[in-house]
């Protein structure tokens, strides 16, 4: 990863419109869950669920010192998005009922602040996995497009509304966290049920002045 020379300005979308504390402690809520479930299973290959369980550990680690810290040590760099996409899936798996696919087009490198990104990631993904439920099928892809990079996670769940909230905190860390990477979030239906939400960022490499947003 490379910094980003002078730095992307810091979103208008700031803590003042975010809880970091409330925040935090929705965006622990998965890793705990999949701890919590995988240690408590007598299944299974015992050194890869310890793997495992220790990936969530260092998430949940990241997770609180990037909130201590005020996210001085998160800052724009150039970071491979489908990375983050795969990582988060891969997070995501011991807790998730549906089936969960990964399609990766082109050079997904963009900037971004990886830890902010992650999370926006994480509470969408989460979001699309309650949303599909046990049977269901939530589809990641992560192309680009016009000198952006886009990051998109569709459901074929009942479709926006029709799915109780458990917080509202989900969509707000969302829209929170990608706009501190400079970009856009959009949540629409999908074209017969479900939901699609998109995280669009700037691709590295393309040129941009450094107040230059991310259309929305």
């Amino acid at each position: 990863m490379t910094a980003l020379a002078g730095g992307l300005p810091r979103s208008s979308v700031s803590a003042r419109e975010l809880d970091p504390i409330r925040a935090l402690c929705h965006d622990l809520r998965q890793p705990l869950a999949a701890i919590l479930l995988l240690s408590g299973s007598g299944e299974g290959d015992v050194t890869r669920k310890m793997q495992v369980i220790l990936d969530q550990a260092q998430w949940l680690s990241q997770l609180v010192d990037t909130v201590l810290c005020d996210a001085a040590q998160d800052e724009v760099v150039e970071v491979d998005v489908a990375a983050v996409a795969e990582l988060a899936v891969v997070r995501a798996l011991p807790t998730a009922g549906c089936d969960i696919t990964v399609d990766v087009l082109g050079d997904t490198t963009a900037w971004a602040r990886p830890v902010a990104l992650a999370r926006a990631v994480g509470c969408v993904l989460d979001n699309a996995i309650r949303a599909a439920g046990a049977d269901g099928h939530v589809a990641v892809r992560v192309h680009q497009e016009r000198g952006r990079v886009h990051l998109t996670i569709t459901d074929d769940g009942p479709g926006l509304g029709k799915i109780a909230s458990r917080t509202s905190l989900g969509l707000t860390t969302t829209r929170a966290m990608v706009a501190a990477c400079n970009g856009s979030f959009r949540l629409r239906s999908g074209s017969r049920t479900g939901a699609v939400a998109d995280i669009c960022l700037h691709r590295v490499g393309r040129p941009i002045a450094a107040t230059e947003p991310v259309a929305s």
